[in-house]
């Protein structure tokens, strides 16, 4: 009886070597490959949240026309990018002059949106020049803006 209890607390502590053994042995395994993406730490995470706010509110703030790189140098480019049925800058008239434009034309404004008969009528002022434009279109605003802009370019 002795014996068997001597056999117990010796197989006991071999299993349990045999355990830590096991353990050593699986802890000393590679690392696991790290993802194909990059990890950041939060800070660096909220800095890239922020950057691509930035970029989504600047390209709201930069036109369509400036994003891509073309800038019509002539109000004959800029009637046939927009779509206008006529173009007046300062004494140069491009198209057939709807009937309503005179009623806005002399109007002293620095913008005026209008919609007469399904004609959309637009007068910008910027710097001392005055562009009158009619369309079917509705432009919106960053497309006035590039139009105030554009007058800069003549």
């Amino acid at each position: 009886m002795y014996l068997q209890i001597l056999e117990l607390s010796l197989l006991a502590v071999a299993v349990g070597v045999l355990a830590l053994i096991i353990l050593f042995i699986a802890r000393r395994q590679q690392p696991l490959p790290p993802d194909v993406g990059i990890r950041y730490t939060p800070g660096e995470q909220e800095i890239i949240k922020q950057i691509g706010e930035l970029r989504e509110r600047l390209d709201k703030v930069i036109p369509p026309y400036g994003r891509v790189g073309y800038i019509p140098s002539s109000i004959e480019e800029l009637k046939d990018l927009l779509g206008f049925t006529y173009v007046k800058v300062g004494e140069k008239e491009l198209g057939e002059r709807p009937p309503d434009v005179d009623t806005y034309e002399g109007l002293d404004v620095e913008l005026l949106q209008a919609s007469r008969n399904g004609i959309y009528i637009y007068v910008i002022r910027r710097g001392g020049k005055k562009l009158v434009a009619a369309g079917t279109q509705y432009l919106d605003y960053l497309t006035i803006r590039f139009l105030s802009e554009f007058l800069d370019y003549l």
